[in-house]
């Protein structure tokens, strides 16, 4: 009969928790990450904002009901998109959690199915109508995944409908559900905008399966096409003062986010391989611009 040491147990017991501690943590961090979690609160802002504009008080139930729902579709649609795209991601984007082997496809998967179920739960204690909007998103973002996305332009505009979208769920909890139909209209031109451009950086990547609009026209044309719609998204960014809805406040960072945009339109047009940076500057203009019609709903 073989006998081991019982020094060499306890050793071999710690080092086999210290492990699967250590892969725990690696795991969380990694799910943290497939949520993009300053993707996932800028959606959590719009539902916000969409409430507010329509009136509702700032510590309404159901408001805070809807930005939680708003934030677990939109982390779900995430983990969602890296199972999906996780052999475009080995290129484009691989520390990614699926690419940098922290997490599986399958672990990727029941996150985001746990998210949207949890999301689609909680939607039926705000109204039927969220209720609705939650089921619709879901199916919806199925449909991008498997088939829209692969078709380039159409898979922008309903990430851009989507991220719009988010501020329409804010009124619908309250009961106003086109409250904030002219901020969403912005949102959704922005968005197309950004998402053309993330297309033009992501090419080399997409061409294992995708036809993006760069690989159809050009990425120089790609690129223009994107800067016009956020010029357009730009021209329509004053509306909500002038129309009353929100106060000067917006309007003064509203113009910090209008310079911005130009700034990396300017870059990327001058030369593409700004674009990176550009799509960066874009979201950061985004969460200025949440922060604009916060600051110019609330003072």
């Amino acid at each position: 009969m073989i006998t081991i040491p019982y020094s060499y147990l306890v050793t071999l017991t710690l080092y086999g928790g210290y492990l699967m501690k250590h892969s725990l943590s690696i795991k969380s961090i990694a799910l943290v990450e497939s949520l993009r979690p300053i993707s996932s609160i800028l959606g959590l802002s719009g539902a916000y904002i969409g409430g507010i504009v329509a009136g509702a008080p700032y510590a309404s139930i159901q408001l805070l009901l809807a930005t939680i729902v708003v934030f677990l579709i939109g982390g779900g649609s995430m983990a969602f998109n890296d199972y999906f795209d996780r052999d475009i991601d080995k290129i484009s984007h691989p520390l990614r959690p699926i690419p940098s082997k922290r997490l599986s496809a399958k672990e990727e998967l029941y996150f985001s199915l746990i998210l949207f179920g949890l999301g689609l739960l909680i939607s039926a204690f705000i109204n039927l109508v969220c209720f609705g909007l939650v089921l619709f998103s879901i199916a919806f973002l199925y449909g991008y995944e498997a088939y829209l996305k692969n078709y380039g332009f159409a898979g922008n505009i309903a990430v851009a409908f989507m991220s719009a979208l988010s501020f329409t769920f804010g009124g619908a909890a309250v009961g106003k559900p086109f409250s904030s139909l002219v901020i969403s209209l912005i949102v959704f031109f922005m968005f197309t905008g950004r998402e053309t451009l993330k297309d033009v950086q992501d090419v080399k990547g997409d061409v294992l399966s995708r036809n993006t609009l760069p690989m159809r026209i050009g990425e120089k044309n790609a690129a223009i096409v994107g800067s016009i719609f956020l010029i357009i998204a730009l021209i329509f960014s004053p509306l909500p003062y002038l129309l009353g809805q929100l106060k000067i406040y917006y309007l003064i960072f509203i113009s910090l986010v209008d310079l911005i945009c130009l700034y990396a339109i300017r870059e990327t047009l001058k030369d593409l391989r700004n674009t990176e940076r550009s799509v960066g500057l874009i979201r950061t203009a985004a969460a200025i611009g949440v922060f604009a019609i916060i600051i110019g709903a609330i003072l």
